[in-house]
């Protein structure tokens, strides 16, 4: 099993969701050559339905899912994945987003 560099489950926004962040590492490879996987995930708690995912896996790069939306995201850094979930979470709770 990968080394895990972050894990963290949060109940945020006055008790509306759960945050959870995920990142481990593990040596490059062709398909993920920068050696890291990543879960982050925004649940509404009351409809279980994920709002905001940042992920990669096998077969897939790195992309982000904003409700039913998935798009390419530009990995750079762990800091800056974690940067843009947060204020991604922070849109979300604070009704921006």
């Amino acid at each position: 099993m990968p080394p895990v560099i972050l894990e963290a489950r949060d109940v945020i926004g006055g008790g509306r969701y759960l945050q959870e962040v995920r990142i481990s590492t593990f040596p490059p490879n062709p398909e993920l050559p920068e050696g890291i996987r990543y879960s982050l995930c925004l649940v509404d708690i009351e409809s279980g339905e994920a709002i905001l995912r940042y992920d990669i896996h096998q077969g897939k790069s790195h992309h982000r899912h904003l409700r039913d939306c998935e798009t390419h995201y530009e990995f750079v850094d762990e800091e800056t994945l974690l940067d843009d979930f947060f204020r991604d979470v922070a849109s979300i709770v604070e009704g921006r987003l």
